[in-house]
């Protein structure tokens, strides 16, 4: 009888036994779980807050503006955040997903040994992720930005005081965060980006044929000539906002220049440079940019063609109107590349101001006798109804001609009638060899692409110039081109030109000119 009372009561009290081993299993594994969540939290938090290591006031910058800030991880030149806070831990009893630390949304008093577990499993494994995904960034410089209040003594308060004047000063941080090991191979590739030296190639070939239409037979008819070019260049960035560029170009084969005569050249490939079938450095050049971007400095051995007389429909001779009349304006008196400076100013508001100077005769011992100076007022403007409009204005002095300062000014405009039209004017007026008169140039034409041609990357275009001088007498042109973009990179022009040469005392002289260039760019 009492063994079958015992055996009652412990099969009574076996129940409630294992219930109480299961509460207990479960309120352990929910202490491990709150472990874990506070390691989770704490590696969180140290790897989206930096730390402040010292700080630092900027020395010589109040009341200035404030230089670039250095690199930092993914927040170039902005301010150090404060450190974060830790997230709260409390688990959520709300749905499914809505809590990052409880992405399962157990209730804070699940006893379900299985769900505690996978819980547990989840937590392990985030927190792995984060330990062997991220690593501590070196120690960081940042520039800050802080308002305080000076009085008459000199003496700096954080906050407004009688007699105080608020002034602008920068301080410097030291500061590290935890990383991604992405963002520390990202940040790797970006710099090695920024700072390695990059080769570009530009090569072209151009074949014309010259026939004569009109007046005495003084140069030769029915001629071929072909000019193969080759530009090699390099840029590297040595610094935030600067560049350095070099340009060094090879030209071969006999241009039609050298037997037709014309005022200007019949091919552009070859202005500017003073010797064929070698090698020249064409430009080399350091450019910084300051205040913002707003202002760009050029140094170097320059083509001041580059930053003046700019037009987006007769610019460059490698896509475009093949002429050198077409691409620059001839009373610019630009003869070859030289030391010199350019500044660009571009407020962001329309305008743009540009000056410059360059050395201008090779033979000359100083500036002072071959300075090249010109300067330009832009302004990019959208009519109604119509696309955008540049419209430039520039005025040039040279003392090259050893017999003082010439002068000469002139426009060039080019006005979009929509995205697929383009038309450009140009005119030019400079002190002439003959005492009180001028040279005069004019040039006009239009541009047509974007489905005004035979496929969606084709151009084609038309322009006419008129070269009016006091001793060499006049040049009419008119020419035609067709571009074919073949590839990305390689494109095939066909072009047809016409000069008519007008000299004093002797019959006019025609000639046409038809050509085809293949232009090549990677």
């Amino acid at each position: 009888m009492l063994c079958l009372l015992a055996a009652g009561v412990f099969a009574a009290s076996a129940p409630f036994a294992a219930a109480q081993t299961q509460t207990e299993s479960a309120n352990d594994l929910n202490a491990r779980i709150r472990d874990l969540e506070k390691q989770l939290s704490e590696l969180t938090a140290k790897q989206n807050a930096p730390a402040q290591v010292a700080t630092a006031p900027q020395q010589g910058q109040r009341g200035a503006q404030a230089p670039a800030a250095p690199a930092a991880q993914g927040q170039r030149g902005a301010q150090a955040p404060a450190p974060a806070q830790a997230p709260a831990m409390n688990m959520s009893t709300g749905p499914a997903g809505g809590n990052a630390q409880n992405p399962e949304g157990l209730p804070p008093d699940s006893t379900d040994p299985q769900a505690l577990l996978d819980r547990i499993k989840s937590l392990e494994q985030r927190i792995r992720d984060l330990e062997s995904t991220t690593v501590y960034s070196e120690p960081e410089t940042r520039t800050k930005k802080k308002e305080v209040y000076v009085d008459a003594n000199g003496v700096e308060t954080d906050a407004p005081a009688p007699g105080a004047k608020k002034v602008v000063t920068y301080e410097r941080e030291r500061v590290y965060r935890r990383q991604t090991i992405n963002e520390k191979i990202e940040e790797a590739l970006a710099d090695a980006e920024e700072h390695n030296v990059k080769v570009g190639v530009n090569a072209g070939f151009a074949a014309q044929f010259s026939h004569r239409t009109m007046g005495e037979p003084i140069v030769p008819n029915h001629h071929a000539y072909a000019l193969a070019s080759a530009d090699l260049f390099f840029t590297a960035g040595i610094a935030q906002h600067t560049v350095f560029f070099a340009d060094v170009v090879g030209l071969s084969g006999p241009p039609p220049d050298l037997e037709l005569g014309t005022l200007t050249l019949v091919n552009g490939y070859s202005a500017r440079l003073v010797n064929q079938n070698e090698l020249n450095l064409r430009e080399a050049w350091v450019r910084t940019e300051l205040f913002s971007n707003r202002l760009g400095v050029s140094v170097g051995r320059l083509d001041l063609t580059n930053y003046f007389d700019h037009n987006i429909a007769a610019n460059d001779e490698t896509s475009q109107f093949i002429s050198d009349a077409l691409v620059n304006n001839p009373t610019l008196g630009l003869a070859i590349n030289g030391v010199g400076s350019a500044l660009v100013y571009d407020p962001k508001g329309g305008f743009t101001f540009k000056v410059g100077f360059q050395q201008s005769n090779t033979d000359a011992t100083s500036l002072n006798e071959s300075i090249f100076t010109l300067g330009e007022i832009g302004y990019l403007t959208r009519l109604p109804g119509m696309g955008e409009g540049n419209y430039r204005f520039w005025y040039r002095t040279d003392n090259a001609g050893g017999a003082g300062y010439s002068i000469a000014y002139g426009t060039s405009i080019d006005q979009k009638l929509g995205a697929r039209l383009t038309l450009f004017g140009r005119y030019g007026a400079a002190d002439s060899e003959r005492d009180h008169y001028r040279d005069h140039f004019y040039s006009g034409g239009f541009q047509a692409a974007q489905g005004l041609a035979f496929f969606p990357g084709d151009r084609w275009g038309v322009g006419y110039s008129q070269f009016d001088t006091q001793t060499l007498g006049k040049e009419r042109l008119v020419e035609g081109y067709y571009n074919f973009s073949l590839t990305e990179k390689l494109a095939l022009s066909f072009h047809v030109q016409h000069f008519w040469e007008l000299r004093e005392g002797a019959p006019t002289q025609g000639y046409l000119v038809p050509g085809v260039r293949l232009q090549a760019s990677f």
